[in-house]
């Protein structure tokens, strides 16, 4: 019995009730299918540290609809949209068991489905052209920014500019980059997100954006206050976690802070490059700036961020330093070398049976000890994603707390 599934990509800072909708009209959609979720893992793509652990925010999908829940690695999560859309879709592919890809989008709301895939896709394979890749950049020298000059190249070859702007557009276009690139045998369906836009910080319910809860609960928000836009299984989750969120904001802003001086103390601008995939430009600002760190973490990120190098990008390299990894390594564009499981119910548990004969990639539930990854194709993701761990940990003041990266086991959803 081969149980083909659909496949989400998400990250689920928290779980909200979009999550939910999307989950149930995916099944309305195509059945009721299992749902394997790729989940990024510590910290965020939007380059910030997570609000719950990563096996809390998988259980949290299990408890509200997913079926399992696998990790996308740290090194797809701190970069840019198409690198996260392509570890995601070659993790979902390398099931064998995910035929289907579901997405949210903006541009999808009102459009009946077939003509938001038609556009989408004839969109992402205009954009893969070198022609137009080479106009963009002819825009770029004219001064405008990335997504704006996407947005006037496809205006201009009366492609659908929407796809260029928002950021789940944005990630819905790199979906489909990936899977014509990677994955053509995959499918992608985008589904509208309800009401609320990604950044959008209003709380209306049912339905509200991640932003807006978490900008709720970094106003030191009670979690019980946001039962209208979360399911109650997300909450209750993170209640038994018993997370003082105010006070892990500001733990996580002092630290950065002050582990970012410290590292730019002892280097200049040109390791910042040699340790990053960021431009010159952009370790340079950063490196410049860096007496700003004594205003708090936050304001240092709005002074270094501009139009070519937005906020998230300001954040996530931020990260790629803390992490300690060369150029070559981030700059790369590896492979996923492994499934890490964090979540399943007793569906998911069928999944992963039926992945020992389907998946293209090893499985790993508990990683157990370091030195039998040393020397393996493994290694190289594995490891970054243990010190994701130990620096999560480390932010959020578990001084002593490390190697959970290799010793936390998967989320039984009974």
């Amino acid at each position: 019995m081969n149980l083909q599934s659909a496949g989400i990509t998400a990250e689920f800072n928290p779980f909200h009730n979009g999550h939910r909708w999307q989950i149930d009209a995916l099944r309305k959609r195509l059945g009721n299918v299992p749902v394997v979720v790729c989940m990024s893992g510590c910290f965020v793509q939007r380059g910030d540290a997570a609000l719950a652990d990563p096996l809390t925010r998988a259980r949290t999908a299990v408890e509200s609809g997913a079926d399992l829940v696998l990790l996308l690695p740290s090194w797809y999560s701190l970069r840019s949209a198409d690198y996260f859309a392509a570890g995601s879709v070659k993790t979902l592919a390398a099931t064998g068991l995910v035929k289907t890809l579901v997405c949210g989008a903006e541009l999808a709301t009102g459009d009946p489905s077939d003509y938001a895939e038609t556009s989408l896709k004839d969109t992402a394979a205009w954009s893969l052209e070198k022609a137009a890749e080479q106009q963009v950049r002819n825009l770029l020298q004219q001064g405008l920014s990335y997504g704006a000059a996407w947005e006037k190249a496809a205006r201009e070859k009366q492609k659908e500019a929407g796809w260029f702007s928002g950021a789940n557009n944005i990630l819905a276009l790199a979906y489909q980059k990936a899977i014509l690139q990677y994955c053509p045998d995959l499918k992608l369906i985008p589904l509208p997100r309800q009401v609320s836009a990604y950044k959008d910080t209003d709380l209306r319910p049912p339905y509200a954006s991640a932003t807006a809860i978490r900008s709720a609960l970094q106003k030191g928000v009670a979690l019980s206050e946001l039962a209208s836009f979360m399911p109650d299984a997300a909450i209750s989750v993170l209640q038994e976690k018993n997370i003082n969120f105010l006070h892990r904001f500001r733990q996580q802003e002092t630290a950065l802070a002050m582990l970012l001086a410290h590292l730019m103390i002892r280097n200049d601008s040109r390791y910042l490059y040699e340790h990053s995939s960021a431009s010159r430009d952009l370790c340079d600002r950063f490196h410049n700036a860096r007496q700003e760190l004594g205003n708090g973490y936050a304001a240092f990120c709005l002074t270094v961020a501009c139009k070519r190098d937005p906020l998230p990008a300001v954040r996530r390299l931020a990260l790629q330093l803390l992490l300690q990894h060369t150029r070559s390594f981030w700059t790369s564009m590896p492979e996923p070398t492994y499934l890490r499981v964090l979540a399943f119910n007793d569906m998911g548990r069928r999944l992963l049976k039926e992945m020992k004969e389907t998946a293209t990639l090893p499985i790993i539930t508990k990683p157990g000890n370091e030195e039998q990854y040393k020397g393996t194709a493994l290694y190289p993701m594995i490891r970054l994603d243990a010190a994701a761990a130990d620096l999560y940990q480390l932010l959020n003041g578990n001084t002593g707390l490390y190697g959970t990266g290799f010793t936390a086991s998967p989320v039984y959803v009974r």
